[in-house]
């Protein structure tokens, strides 16, 4: 039986993104769905205390948003010390 190694210290999985670097573990995901708009999902435990407190509407997990609406989102989460995983038609990316 063969069995495979764990990832080293260094490294936290991710569902967007295989491999993310610690300090560089998001709050918040934002994806893109298939069926259009953007979907928030909370990562942390920080980040879904936040959203609880400043964006009651978003915690169901079938809201989508606009594209104005994510950039918005995006601009505010970062604006307070937050980290997104941003996942897009064209990859992923933690800002």
């Amino acid at each position: 039986m063969r069995r495979e190694r764990p990832p080293a210290s260094h490294q936290n999985l991710s569902a967007g993104n295989p491999v993310i670097a610690d300090g560089k573990v998001p709050d918040f995901r934002l994806q893109k769905q298939d069926e259009g708009g953007w979907q928030v999902r909370v990562v942390s435990t920080r980040g879904s205390y936040w959203l609880r407190a400043n964006h009651l509407e978003l915690c169901d997990r079938e809201t989508l948003i606009d594209r104005s609406h994510a950039n918005s989102f995006l601009r505010e989460v970062r604006k307070n010390g937050f980290k997104t995983e941003y996942i897009g038609p064209n990859g992923s990316a933690v800002i």
